[in-house]
């Protein structure tokens, strides 16, 4: 078995697809219009497991974050520090919510445009090969 996606509601998939294209280098991959609501599906290349926006028409405003749900994760690229993954997060229009210098571990979080954590980690993923 494997991961499929993760998603996450939008009120602004625009502005949300921008700043993951920006930020950690997502690529849009399929967008599915329904009558009430479209998908947007977002892959960093070479992965399989996606990002699935869901705008859900005429709800534009911030969805209220639930108790259950904390983060997702992204590992940073093994040619770029954990320091400079966090700068370009929020170059991307991300919050500066907990920096490198504030976690213990080799981490951060960032809040992307709806206010979802985002956790960098700085030790790049494991190849298959590894």
């Amino acid at each position: 078995m494997k991961l499929a996606h993760t998603m996450l509601r939008t009120g602004s998939p625009e502005k949300m697809i921008e700043f993951y294209e920006e930020a950690f280098g997502f690529e849009l991959r399929e967008k599915k219009e329904m009558d009430t609501f479209t998908l947007y599906f977002l892959r960093h290349p070479g992965q399989t497991a996606e990002l699935e926006l869901t705008y859900n028409h005429g709800k534009d405003d911030e969805y209220e974050k639930g108790e259950g749900f904390g983060h997702i994760a992204i590992h940073t690229d093994r040619d770029q520090s954990l320091q400079e993954t966090y700068k370009k997060a929020v170059e991307a229009g991300g919050e500066d919510y907990r920096p490198p210098e504030e976690c213990p571990g080799d981490y951060a979080f960032v809040k992307d445009p709806e206010g979802y954590e985002v956790e960098i980690l700085g030790r790049p993923a494991a190849t298959p090969e590894e």
